[in-house]
């Protein structure tokens, strides 16, 4: 019975990332787009990677630990952890083109095609898991956290920066695109559904003064956030939508480090 509802839930987040990935006429996802990949440096997020060698410094892996980026994207932080902190750095991502962009720019990156639903690891076969602004993307975090502990070894670490609401925790409709500004929620939810699945909290940091920074740069990028969003959907509607939707939620970054259970 346990077996055939995870099979179920399995096949329904095939399904919704399947429609995540439809044709760009149907869905603008942020971390495929051209100019906002090389914005970031192909990072693709608030704090780049010096927000990720303050995590590393929480974590304290020893040298040549295996750990795992989640949704790693072009690959960038992938090739930080093995070159600058001589780590068995593996990458997963949903994003076929991404992935080609990251082997096409270092064919050694040990980076796939695949899904947080189902990873293709052993059980307790990771040291340390990196899930950087990507967790607000999971649709279904009890599955998603399932998978990051069975992987994980004992005392093994995951480390989660993203985004979450600081104020107004009110619920919001969904964006006209893909965009971990989807699915954001407060510090007492994101503790407690990742507590939930058997992990305790080592340390959390507020770090939205570097999303502040972010946002600085895109103005000064793109001359203002409209335009931005404009740039990303095409669209002075979609744009207005997107702020008319967020305007009431007052947003911040988090980094935390957690410890399995």
């Amino acid at each position: 019975m346990i077996k055939d509802d995870r099979t179920e839930r399995l096949t329904f987040m095939s399904e919704l990332q399947d429609e995540a990935q439809g044709s760009p006429e149907d869905t603008s996802v942020l971390y495929e787009n051209e100019e906002f990949q090389q914005y970031t440096e192909e990072a693709l997020r608030p704090g780049g990677l010096e927000l990720t060698r303050k995590a590393l410094k929480i974590a304290a892996f020893p040298v040549g630990s295996r750990l795992l980026d989640i949704g790693c994207g072009c690959g960038k932080t992938t090739e930080f952890l093995a070159l600058e902190y001589g780590m068995e750095a593996l990458g997963i991502d949903i994003s076929a083109e991404l992935i080609a962009k990251a082997k096409a720019r270092n064919s050694t990156l040990n980076v796939q095609v695949g899904s947080v639903y189902d990873l293709p690891y052993a059980n307790d076969a990771i040291d340390g898991v990196l899930t950087e602004c990507v967790f607000t993307l999971f649709e279904d975090k009890p599955l998603a956290l399932e998978q990051i502990r069975r992987v994980l070894a004992p005392g093994g670490k995951l480390i989660i920066s993203d985004l979450y609401i600081r104020e107004n925790a009110q619920a919001f409709s969904q964006l006209p695109m893909v965009t971990c500004i989807n699915g954001i929620t407060s510090q007492d939810v994101v503790c407690q559904e990742v507590a939930g699945a058997g992990f305790k909290l080592k340390e959390w940091h507020d770090e939205t003064s570097v999303y502040k920074g972010f946002l600085a740069g895109l103005i000064m990028n793109y001359g203002s956030i409209s335009a931005f969003w404009e740039s990303l959907l095409g669209s002075c509607d979609k744009a207005c939508t997107v702020q008319q939707n967020i305007k009431n939620v007052k947003i911040g970054y988090y980094l935390s480090v957690w410890e399995k259970e």
